[in-house]
Formats: structure tokens, sequence, C-alpha cells
């Protein structure tokens, strides 16, 4: 009988470990993602946070990371309300900050996306997934002809807190590059490829 409770104890504690190790989860995507861009263009990048089933939040800070001397932060968008499960007396949900969607004070190079919860230090009690922010940058220059998207949760100003003070793991992913080269390498590659068509055709 000891040796069925230490069992199952011992499973539920793997089982336990392994929900914790999955939750809270946030990507980053752009429709521009591998594009080709020029001066002015746009680049539109969204942050998603997903709790994976688990709850209570009370601070959550994501930062996006871009190479300052390509792009320039034009604006950003995003909901007012987040993880709002039903419309009852004292809910609670997450709702962004007054920095969501800004520069990090003291930095250039990083937009960072804060969300907190209405009911602090209690943490929102619903499960979920939204979308953080929507941000919009436009290049400035071409750089060395790629441009680096990074999100992250170790910058300045990055957490996530649930309302026991903890702070649980959460998993990022989504970095991603667009490429800006200068016009007369883009030419060249044009011609290049037109070159290898004309050449396909002369032999077919």
């Amino acid at each position: 009988m000891r040796l069925l409770i230490t069992n199952v104890l011992a499973s539920a504690l793997v089982l336990f470990g392994a929900a914790s190790a999955s939750a809270y989860a946030t990507s980053m995507s752009s429709p521009q993602a591998g594009s080709t861009l020029g001066i002015s263009d746009t680049v539109d990048v969204i942050v998603t946070h997903d709790t994976e089933g688990a709850a209570d939040i009370t601070l959550l800070s994501v930062g996006v990371l871009f190479d300052d001397t390509i792009f320039t932060h034009s604006g950003s968008s995003s909901a007012t309300y987040a993880l709002y499960a039903s419309p009852a007396k004292g809910a609670i949900f997450v709702v962004p900050a007054s920095t969501n969607g800004q520069l990090r004070v003291g930095t250039t190079d990083q937009v960072n996306s804060d969300w907190i919860s209405s009911s602090l230090p209690d943490g929102t009690r619903d499960p979920g997934s939204f979308e953080m922010v929507h941000m919009t940058f436009h290049v400035q220059a071409l750089g060395d002809g790629t441009g680096h998207f990074v999100l992250t949760n170790s910058g300045a100003g990055n957490i996530l807190q649930l309302g026991d003070m903890t702070n649980p793991n959460n998993a990022v992913s989504g970095d991603f590059v667009v490429y800006t080269p200068e016009p007369t390498t883009a030419l060249l590659v044009g011609l290049g490829l037109l070159g290898l068509g004309v050449a396909g055709r002369r032999k077919a």
C-alpha cells in the first residue's frame, strides 16, 4: 500500500512538473518575415501570449529587440483588456500598462509589451490567449542587408509574475529577419536571376 501511494505521488509530481514546464508561452509573428524591403517599407510585428491553460498573471512583460540602425518604431496598438472569462461583478482580467508598445526607457532598440492585473496583487483568474500588441516599424536605412527582430523575456523590464509572487518560465519564440539589400545588390541579384532564366530558355 505504501509503495502504491509513493508511486501515485511520484506520478503526480511528474505530471505537475510537465504541466508547469509547458505553461505560459509568448510568440512573435510578422507578415513581412523573410521579405526583401526598401527604405520606408513597413514591418508589422504581432506579439501573442498563451497561458496554455494556466492563470493567475499579475505582471507580464516581453520585449521586441530590433536593429535601430535599420528600423524605427512608428507606433503600436492593443486591446484594452484580455483574459476576461465572464461578465461578473468583481471579474479580474489583465490590462495594458501605460508603457505597453513603447520604447523601453533608456533604450533605442527595445519595445516592450507590458500588461498588469486589474486586481493587483491577486492576479487574473482566467486562462487563455490574447494578442499583447501590434507594433509597426519602418525601414529607415539599409544597414548590412539583414534586419533582425528578436522576442525576449529577459530584457530590461521584462517579467512574468503570478499572484503568489512567483516567476514561472515564459517560453518565447518567433524571431525572424527581413532583408534590406543595397539597391545595387538587389539589381545585380535580379539581373543574375534574369540571366539564368534566359539561359534556361535557350537550352530548352
